[in-house]
């Protein structure tokens, strides 16, 4: 029969690679965009809540391997995703072939 204690622990899953690479890759994307926001003047709309969400999930994930919550896990894939998904039409933008550009997915 299983404890008590063991009944309320949540489960934990591992942060990969790619994972973070995307997580950290979205968080320098960010702070470029803030750069631009800055100097032309122009806030693209909620990209401070933008940042503040990264560097929250940033302050969660010490490393590969790191254990976080289910929740906290998909958010980092949907992050994940995102980020390819910009690095992918950003290669398309600069005349990259759908061939070379849909590398941006194996990273």
């Amino acid at each position: 029969m299983p404890t008590r204690k063991r009944e309320f622990e949540m489960k934990k899953y591992r942060v990969n690679s790619s994972e973070l690479f995307n997580l950290d890759s979205m968080y320098e994307h960010l702070k470029c965009m803030e750069i631009d926001a800055i100097e032309t003047g122009r806030w693209p709309e909620g990209l401070e809540e933008k940042i503040e969400e990264v560097e929250n999930l940033m302050d969660k994930v010490s490393g590969v391997g790191s254990l976080v919550d289910w929740p906290t896990l998909m958010r980092i894939r949907e992050i994940k995703n995102e980020r390819q998904m910009i690095r992918y039409n950003t290669c398309l933008s600069k005349g990259a072939t759908e061939e070379d550009a849909a590398l941006a997915f194996t990273i």
